[in-house]
């Protein structure tokens, strides 16, 4: 018989052991519109994160393709890219996936650029990069609503994973 939670604790493992590889030579870029509610995820990861970490960060907002020659330059070993993403789950459940497995999910974001032809530019120029997404189920993107009680727990969370010593 299959077991949920188990399944469940084995993805958290994975993901907390991905976030904990992330060093001085990784990028986290956080994609995703403040305005709009839980769209705003990545950007909010971003500046949670920032000044508390040895990690590269990129607050890209909503434009991702305006940052990708700086992401090119730092020429990072890893990269992860932080957006809000109709995983299907709860809101609030975080999952890590490979770029490949975007198309079968839904960005909630509304780039200019889409995420996989960003990442498809990024990997032309850095093919020895790992390129991973962070991707969060939202709860809500409507135009002028704050991040939801379940996304803010979320980043508390991956930031206190992100910045454990």
């Amino acid at each position: 018989m299959y077991n949920h939670r188990i399944a469940k604790e084995a993805i958290v493992h994975d993901l907390i052991e991905y976030l904990r590889s992330l060093n001085q030579s990784s990028l986290i870029i956080g994609v995703g519109n403040p305005l709009r509610g839980d769209d705003g995820f990545g950007p909010a990861l971003i500046a949670g994160l920032n000044g508390r970490t040895g990690i590269r960060l990129l607050d890209a907002e909503e434009i991702p393709e305006a940052f990708l020659d700086k992401a090119v330059e730092m020429a990072p070993d890893k990269l992860l890219i932080a957006d809000a993403v109709a995983l299907g789950g709860l809101p609030g459940e975080a999952a890590l996936m490979p770029p490949e497995s975007l198309g079968q999910k839904i960005a909630i974001s509304t780039h200019n650029l889409p995420l996989l032809m960003f990442i498809k530019f990024f990997k032309e120029k850095c093919p020895n990069t790992e390129v991973m997404l962070l991707g969060v189920q939202p709860k809500g993107i409507e135009f002028g609503k704050e991040l939801s009680p379940e996304i803010k727990k979320t980043i508390d969370s991956l930031v206190n994973i992100l910045t454990a010593k």
